[in-house]
């Protein structure tokens, strides 16, 4: 941004695209396509020199090409292009019902309770149901990495044979009810950036009445979709989770519904080791302290 400005707390709450590497040209981007569409596309020569207007003159022009190019090839991106003479990029028309004006999501103080209740049973969701082999729910409280990058869980699985190493990474977003879940999903779907699995876990209060947009909404981005089958009490008690017996624990394993599975996407080495860095993995035996195991 220009020196002395500052994002928006709007701006900042955007969905940023996989294989952006900087948020501000997307945010710019969409700023400046505002009145686009489809049949009215501009031109990525236009639309570059207008990024860089605003941004910083001597912003490097392929810098800028090569964001609103990856943004425009991500699914969950409001930025859409049509190629050829006559084409150029715009603002999708289904892009109204994948955003939501953040000054409209109001974060209730009970659900932000209600929601790191569930935490430690999610953490251990992951390490009973999916295999992961460490994992913690502490991360969420860390705030190191910005917007949309603190999971509320995140769970890491290390495979190591025949001289290979790698570090499979699973993020989950945790709500406690489905008000502005459109917004709280789109968290799960920024947390690929540097996941291969991600779940958006859940707890309907809606009697089921937004379960096929959900499940509309976890195919077409590539997120695990797990349903909570817990009551009000079962939500209050998990506040004594250390209190609570390995019976009751997996009780509670038992409200867990999978609905879609995560697939795997494979995500670059550098941001993947860039998100172990970012949650205190900086040495390989960090990977085998992490957070809790069995």
């Amino acid at each position: 941004m220009k020196k002395g400005s500052k994002m928006t707390e709007k701006q900042e709450s955007q969905y940023i695209p996989i294989g952006v590497k900087n948020e501000d040209v997307y945010t710019v981007a969409l700023s400046v396509l505002k009145d686009t569409s489809e049949v009215a596309p501009m031109s990525v020569k236009d639309l570059v020199s207008g990024v860089a207007k605003i941004l910083d003159p001597d912003f490097k022009t392929y810098l800028i090409y090569k964001d609103v190019s990856s943004a425009s090839q991500d699914a969950g991106s409001r930025i859409s292009s049509r190629k050829g003479r006559g084409g150029g990029y715009f603002i999708s028309a289904g892009a109204a019902d994948q955003s939501v004006d953040v000054d409209q999501v109001k974060v209730n103080k009970q659900d932000k309770v209600l929601e790191q209740h569930l935490w430690p049973i999610v953490s251990l969701w992951l390490r009973k149901a999916k295999y992961v082999v460490r994992t913690s729910y502490q991360v969420a409280n860390l705030k190191r990495g910005g917007v949309w990058s603190n999971p509320d869980v995140v769970g890491l699985s290390t495979f190591e044979d025949l001289g290979f190493f790698d570090v499979e990474v699973v993020t989950a977003e945790v709500k406690p009810n489905l008000n502005n879940w459109r917004y709280f999903f789109f968290e799960a779907v920024s947390h690929k950036r540097f996941s291969e699995r991600s779940y958006f876990v859940y707890r309907d209060d809606t009697g089921g009445s937004h379960e096929s947009e959900l499940r509309q909404y976890a195919e077409k981005y590539g997120v695990g979709l797990v349903k909570m089958d817990f009551s009000d009490d079962d939500v209050k008690n998990l506040a004594k989770w250390k209190a609570i017996s390995d019976v009751d624990k997996v009780q509670y394993l038992e409200g867990f519904v999978e609905i879609i599975p995560s697939p795997f996407d494979p995500i670059s080495v550098r941001d993947k080791v860039s998100f172990l860095n970012q949650i205190g993995v900086v040495k390989k035996k960090d990977l085998h302290e992490f957070g809790d195991g069995d």
